[in-house]
């Protein structure tokens, strides 16, 4: 399937960091952090559509181009955050009390995508600054990145019915590792944070786009009816806070249904994509990734948490709203232009805004 541009999918991430930046703001959607969830599935169906395309068209794929466009997409947006984070935290260590090696600490793990690592140990200890700690979601995303794309091309070699199997034993295997923690009694932030059970997500996306490039896969109209069913489930996950329990069987299900909005998303006909294709809802999800990276800082120095809402929540979601936009336009957009230049590196993707791999979501904080 060729996909080209997808607005919809952009009305997706809106949906998506909607969810999250609510939860944030005050618990106002108390399964918000699923949006990362919804982050996740999309960026294993697309990543994984990309790296076939390619490997169609030029009958492989580069790792190092690949590697490339993920950090010119990521890294710049990233780093400026970081750096602003830095500035910041040293003027209140300077004139303040503010203990500096922590939110140093804090910028190392963001830098090497280690922060998820640093969380597993939690509720023991908090060892991420306050203002960081969703760039643990990052950090799981890429670290399924730096094998995922070795073991779909140089171990399975294309054969996309051996890749089906071997990544439905990769859902079967992490939903199992999560029902183990679950039943051991771990805590909800190592089943949360852990690659080896969040991934779940992703890797439900990646057989999503393996299973359209088959033959024999029904055409999208045909899920037409499972369509409200969809958005009805969606709706229930983010309204519901369901803690620990999730682990226990119900983050595949939001992530199967998660795969079903991308398909009728892809639908050009379907009422779904015409509402997730609308100006203001496709601009949300653009800007979603500088959004994600701004709001928990913003919010942090606006003095807001998931579990108390406060007056000052809307001002800091227009705050964090501002910030992205200046993000998006200044730092990002010129980076996806240099990624997107002509070249034996250039980037396929078809869509401007595409793969923001946040990962979108946080959990408990």
């Amino acid at each position: 399937m060729r996909l080209g541009y997808r607005p919809a999918l952009d009305g997706l991430r809106a949906i998506a960091i909607s969810a999250v930046v609510l939860y944030h703001a005050g618990g106002f959607v108390p399964g918000g952090y699923l949006g990362v969830d919804l982050f996740f599935v999309l960026s294993g169906f697309l990543i994984t559509t990309l790296l076939l395309g390619e490997r169609a068209d030029r009958g492989s794929v580069s790792l190092r181009s690949f590697y490339r466009r993920r950090a010119l997409r990521l890294l710049p947006a990233l780093f400026f955050l970081l750096a602003t984070f830095i500035v910041v935290s040293t003027i209140f260590a300077v004139f303040g009390d503010r203990a500096l090696q922590r939110d140093l600490f804090g910028v190392a793990a963001g830098i090497g995508y280690f922060a998820n690592i640093a969380m597993t140990g939690e509720p023991m200890t908090r060892p991420m600054p306050e203002e960081l700690r969703h760039l643990w979601s990052l950090a799981a995303e890429e670290q399924f990145y730096l094998l995922w794309p070795p073991v779909l091309f140089l171990v399975l070699r294309g054969r996309t019915r051996l890749a089906l199997v071997v990544v439905a034993a990769g859902v079967a295997l992490t939903t199992l590792r999560q029902l183990q923690l679950y039943t051991d009694g771990a805590s909800w932030q190592r089943i949360g944070f852990g690659v080896d059970t969040r991934s779940v997500s992703i890797l439900v996306g990646c057989l999503l786009a393996l299973a359209i490039t088959l033959p024999r896969w029904p055409r999208l109209e045909r899920a037409r009816w499972l369509e409200p069913v969809a958005v009805g489930c969606l709706l229930a996950f983010l309204f519901l806070d369901l803690g620990r329990e999730l682990f226990a069987g119900p983050l595949l299900v939001f992530a199967i249904c998660c795969t079903v909005l991308i398909v009728r998303a892809l639908d050009d006909r379907s009422r779904l994509a015409a509402v997730l294709s609308l100006g203001a809802v496709v601009f949300l999800g653009r800007i979603s990734y500088s959004l994600y990276l701004w709001h928990f800082p913003v919010f942090g120095a606006f003095g807001i948490n998931e579990q108390k809402a406060e007056l000052a929540a809307l001002p800091a979601i227009l705050v964090a709203v501002a910030c992205a936009v200046t993000s998006y336009y200044l730092i990002e957009l010129p980076f996806l232009r240099r990624k997107r230049r002509p070249g034996p590196t250039a980037d396929r993707e078809a869509s401007p805004p595409e793969i923001h791999s946040v990962t979108l979501a946080e959990s408990r904080v």
